[in-house]
């Protein structure tokens, strides 16, 4: 049984948790190259309207209560992280806030992910983390899940993870249902362009109540694809099935979900997007099914904290050797840098660069004598950035308001 706890107070809980995750990030494994702190902080606000009361379309999960047809939420969250040459440790924490219900769900979430690669192909980690919602009862769940990643191409990934998860539901009765499960999901993300992303996900659960010891289980599958016509916005569809069933009813109760999503980018920290989902259920009582509409806009700051990455000796980026040239940058993080440019049509990712013992990447190119732009894009897994050059690179201004990097070849 569940103790009757005081009020709950969403901004001590999420400091706890973060201070929990960020104590557990500095007793985890350093490596021994230079590293960087960076501490980020998000709020979105999200409103909009939904048809079927009974489904909490920002929770996403179905209620014992039915809320009103408008929806608003505001969700706050606040992480820290730690990148090196072959580790990334992150800790992030967020609740959610509904200025418009009476009954306002209390939400709070906590995670944590390591990451060490093993070689440029493969990497082994784990996440792990805590949800506590109170919605009338209390709800809490626990998750620990390690993962093997394999990106047999710069535009590929696959990753398999599986552990156990609990949730502890308390009932109306005064007590409180344990929930064990076994959880197993692989998932696929891969880029055919560098303005397109594909990801499929497929996943196999199995558990058991402590109370009555009633198995349960459930497998799905999904697909979500995002294209980003151009650098400030984006468009992302996702669609998924799957079932779930209990041991005392012979019955599957099957799910679908849809959804569409625009998203405009003005800045790197501001995010403003339109979006509509669509959920089905057929229950054991009969079907049900939910549309909603929502708009909203998140806010984001990044800060690098602190870092140890030494200082970069004054050299060429390019230098010209023997048919060719040879690009050598500096960098100490995750991913792997490639350059594209000119002299290959801007094809993304582009040629990969190879680590030096200095800590510098670099790369010969064969190309014939001219005046060449370039620019230098990590490729690290799922993500794709562009690398700042160093102030000694030899740059130019682009059309699009950027830099770029230029090599001459005589």
């Amino acid at each position: 049984m569940l103790p009757h706890a005081p009020p709950f107070d969403v901004a001590r809980s999420m400091w706890r948790i973060l201070l929990g995750l960020s104590c557990l990030l500095g007793l985890l494994p350093q490596s021994g190259s230079a590293q960087q702190w960076t501490g980020t902080a998000r709020l979105a606000l999200t409103g909009g309207y939904q048809t079927n009361t009974y489904l909490d379309p920002v929770l996403r999960s179905w209620q014992d209560r039915s809320s009103t047809p408008g929806l608003a939420a505001l969700t706050p969250q606040v992480g820290i992280a730690r990148k090196a040459r072959r580790t990334r440790l992150a800790a992030a924490v967020r609740t959610r806030l509904y200025p418009r219900r009476a009954d306002a769900p209390q939400f709070v979430q906590g995670h944590a992910q390591a990451r060490y690669r093993l070689s440029p192909s493969w990497s082994v980690g784990a996440s792990g983390g805590g949800t506590r919602l109170r919605l009338g009862s209390s709800e809490e769940s626990w998750w620990g899940l390690p993962s093997v990643r394999w990106t047999p191409t710069s535009s590929t990934a696959v990753t398999a993870r599986g552990g156990l998860t609990q949730r502890y539901v308390a009932t109306g009765q005064g007590t409180t249902v344990r929930q064990d499960s076994r959880l197993a999901m692989l998932n696929m993300a891969f880029w055919p362009t560098d303005r397109v992303r594909t990801e499929g996900r497929a996943y196999w659960s199995d558990g058991r109540t402590n109370a009555t010891g009633t198995a349960f289980g459930g497998t799905g599958v999904s697909v979500r694809g995002v294209y980003w016509p151009t650098n400030q916005w984006s468009v992302e569809a996702d669609v998924g099935v799957e079932q779930v069933q209990y041991e005392a009813r012979t019955t599957r109760t099957r799910l679908g979900r849809g959804g569409l999503k625009v998203a405009w980018h003005p800045r790197t920290a501001v995010t403003a997007f339109v979006q509509t989902r669509a959920s089905t259920a057929r229950l054991v009582d009969g079907s049900s099914t939910d549309t909603h509409v929502a708009v909203g806009v998140r806010l984001r700051v990044r800060r690098v904290l602190s870092g140890t990455a030494p200082s970069p000796p004054r050299r060429r980026v390019c230098r010209a050797v023997e048919n060719g040239v040879q690009i050598q940058v500096p960098y100490d993080g995750p991913g792997v840098p490639h350059v594209t440019g000119d002299f290959n049509g801007w094809s993304l990712p582009g040629t990969s660069l190879t680590q030096t013992d200095d800590g510098t990447w670099t790369t010969t190119l064969s190309v014939p004598s001219g005046e060449y732009a370039y620019r230098v894009r990590i490729v690290d897994g799922d993500e794709r950035r562009w690398l700042s050059l160093p102030s000694y690179a030899d740059t130019a201004d682009d059309a699009f308001g950027g830099t770029n990097g230029v090599c001459t070849v005589p």
